[in-house]
């Protein structure tokens, strides 16, 4: 019983963790984008940088 504590415990931490550490590159800007940084010639730019693609059209 206490082993299947404690292996909950470390599954639940690691779940935790990656998802403070996407939250935390969300608010610093960076992205998970796949498109190596050239977004222009990508098809989902609008997904990944959604006020850019506004302001390129002004």
């Amino acid at each position: 019983m206490l082993s299947t504590i404690l292996i909950s415990f470390a599954i639940f931490a690691v779940c935790a963790a990656i998802t403070y550490r996407g939250v935390q590159n969300r608010r610093h800007g960076k992205s998970s984008c796949s498109c190596g940084g050239s977004c222009g010639s990508c098809g989902c730019s609008g997904m990944c940088h959604p006020g850019r693609e506004e302001s390129a059209q002004r």
